[in-house]
């Protein structure tokens, strides 16, 4: 069993090739949507990347995939999507995907993004509200029985009022 206390600088969330993200996407993420591939169309937009926290031999424990992309509603830009976020089964409960969420919103910051959205399946949609995301009004919907709410991380801090 992993344990998130025992982390040293060895599962610290990385950059790595798309190639180390697909193992773990299929097993986690295409079980039920048999209709979708492994390799999306994100995956090669122009300043995508992927990240991952990786165990002493190199495997995925964590992995996620993040893309300049405009969302199909208002966010402050530059925007940035978050996809095919999954940790391995032996690794939930641990902070593992809330350490690998961070390090994912302390990327894209350094790349001048102002808010970060993902297309969350429901059945995830308690950790992206408890790592600080909110739920988009009237972006849910069902795709092959699979259901799915929009939610929105805004990066930048509104000025404060002063008066």
């Amino acid at each position: 069993m992993f344990s998130f206390m025992s982390m040293d600088c060895s599962h610290c969330p990385v950059e790595v090739p798309l190639e180390v993200v697909l193992p773990l996407r299929g097993q986690i993420l295409r079980t039920d949507r048999p209709d979708l591939q492994l390799r999306m169309i994100d995956d090669d937009l122009p300043g995508a990347f992927h990240m991952a926290i990786l165990d002493a031999k190199g495997a995925a424990l964590a992995v996620a995939t993040l893309s300049p992309q405009e969302p199909y509603f208002s966010a402050p830009t530059p925007t940035w999507r978050l996809r095919q976020m999954a940790s391995r089964p032996d690794c939930r409960g641990q902070g593992l995907g809330t350490f690998l969420f961070r390090a994912a919103v302390d990327r894209v910051r350094s790349r001048g993004g102002q808010s970060l959205w993902a297309e969350s399946r429901d059945t995830a949609l308690e950790f992206y509200i408890g790592v600080g995301m909110q739920m988009v009004p009237g972006r849910q919907h069902i795709d092959n029985g699979v259901s799915y709410t929009d939610v929105l991380l805004k990066l930048v801090q509104s000025p404060m009022n002063l008066n």
